[in-house]
């Protein structure tokens, strides 16, 4: 499947995701209180914590290997259900942790419901790593958002039912048994239950460099959010969430599914010893010409659009979601810098990087705890701009590029970004920056900004131009197949 293609079925699996998380999210809001939110929080952070083991990067072993045979293959299936199983245990087995640390029982429960999930995930792991080596990102986007709508209703549902926190538990646990069945049948050819450790030492050396990079990036961002807890409480913690849960709805949303696709293409032109200048230069340009408008726009609308979707109970969590988009539109002006070190096989060199980075990040956001949540938030944005200090001059070198190409798509990029904020921000000039204002207003100021940004990127003939005609075309395409399939039933 082409590039194109694979962007395709995961932005339009990704924009039915983000419907589907948006709305939960607002109906979790309406239903759960801040303090709710927090004791899941708590305990998803001691999860993350413990889950650090499955940073092993098998999937990715997977994907990025020239050649791998069926003895490879098992090994990484056999270390897989062992981390997995591991994993599993301490859950178990620590889940009083979390409510003698916070003084709150059910943080207990909800790890209690939580631990059944990596041994679910066990039997999924051969064949949607086989499916994403394969490109097959159709079946990807069909299986992930199948999880995710069956986890949302679940949760939605229970949480309606006054299952309070534990809704969340349970929905999770559902969208875990439901991927689980979905990639076993549609990657069936791939279900192996054989055991072995022929190839463990390979496997163990990626593995152990995956668990440095990602591993340390776990365990400060968990750390930050029991620390968030400790220091300023629950319903602090539970702002905090949501405020980071809404901008990583737009994050995960586009960069994540960009740089998962792109993965597989750059990894595949390395392997061709080509060079990924055009790649990924062409990557950046749409990300940032994408993103920072919507980042942007995000931090401008922070207080309206909390007020509006979540309720006035959420309102203190506007200037943490606007700092954190803020940090967001810094971090994708060096976009893909995990995928690009992981092609370019220097994860030893990353390992050092992402210490050094994730100590940093956790010391100036116990430094904000101590002055506020808007405070721990703005500490994001000092790490944002460190990361980029830190991984810019060696993202230029694998890239063959120089700072002065990047300059040229920050320019493009920023001058997208003003003509698309600009609504926004002179309504909330307005009215004095006020939360509280009327929702046809803010939808206006929207409709006005993409507007203005769609006919920025017209004038300037911007790359992104291009793909938005193929898109429209594709879609074109199968409205006309939609159509003629119907006509011939009616027929």
């Amino acid at each position: 499947m082409s590039v194109r293609r694979s962007l395709a079925w995961m932005m339009f699996s990704q924009g039915c995701l983000f419907f589907l998380q948006f709305g939960g999210s607002v109906a979790l809001a309406r239903l759960l209180t801040p303090y709710e939110m927090g004791v899941y929080a708590v305990a998803a952070a001691i999860m993350g914590i413990l889950g650090i083991v499955q940073a092993f990067g098998l999937t990715l072993f997977i994907v990025r290997e020239a050649e791998i045979d069926r003895d490879l293959m098992t090994s990484a299936f056999t270390i897989n259900v062992a981390l997995s199983i591991l994993l599993a245990i301490a859950i178990a087995g620590l889940s009083t942790f979390g409510g003698a640390f916070l003084h709150e029982p059910g943080v207990e429960r909800v790890l209690l419901v939580l631990a059944a999930i990596p041994l679910i995930g066990a039997f999924e792991f051969l064949p949607a790593a086989n499916l994403e080596r394969r490109a097959e990102f159709r079946v990807i986007a069909v299986m992930t958002l199948l999880r995710t709508l069956a986890s949302t209703l679940v949760t939605v549902l229970l949480a309606f039912d006054r299952f309070s926190y534990m809704s969340i538990a349970w929905g999770g646990l559902a969208g875990a048994v439901v991927s689980a069945a979905g990639f076993t049948i549609a990657g069936r050819q791939f279900v192996s239950f054989r055991l072995g450790l022929t190839g463990w030492r390979q496997i163990l050396r990626f593995g152990m460099q995956q668990l440095a990079i990602n591993g340390v990036n776990a365990f400060s961002t968990r750390m930050a959010d029991l620390l968030l807890g400790r220091l300023l409480g629950l319903s602090a913690l539970g702002l905090y969430s949501r405020a980071s849960n809404l901008n990583n709805l737009l994050w995960y949303n586009i960069q994540m599914v960009v740089g998962r696709v792109v993965l597989v293409d750059l990894a595949g032109q390395r392997r061709l010893g080509m060079s990924l200048r055009d790649a990924y230069l062409r990557s950046l340009e749409v990300l940032t010409a994408l993103l920072w408008p919507g980042f942007g726009g995000l931090a401008i609308l922070a207080g309206p659009l909390i007020f509006v979707v979540y309720g006035k109970a959420w309102i203190a969590a506007a200037p943490a979601l606007a700092a954190l988009a803020v940090s967001s539109i810094v971090l994708v002006s060096l976009t893909m810098t995990w995928e690009v070190f992981v092609v370019c096989e220097e994860t030893d060199r990353q390992a050092r990087f992402e210490v050094i980075r994730a100590g940093t990040g956790l010391i100036l956001f116990s430094v904000g705890c101590l002055i506020s949540l808007t405070g721990a938030a703005v500490a994001r944005i000092a790490e944002s701009l460190f990361s980029v200090a830190l991984y810019r001059s060696h993202m230029e070198r694998m890239t063959d590029t120089r700072r002065a190409v990047f300059l040229s798509i920050y320019r493009r990029s920023a001058i997208l970004t003003m003509a698309a904020c600009t609504p926004a921000l002179a309504l909330m000039t307005v009215y004095a920056w006020s939360p509280q204002i009327p929702i046809g207003l803010t939808m206006a100021a929207i409709a006005g900004g993409f507007a203005a940004w769609l006919g920025a990127v017209r004038l300037m003939d911007h790359v992104l131009l291009g793909e938005l005609r193929h898109l429209i075309e594709k879609g074109r395409q199968v409205a006309g197949l939609t159509s003629g399939v119907a006509a011939h039933w009616q027929g």
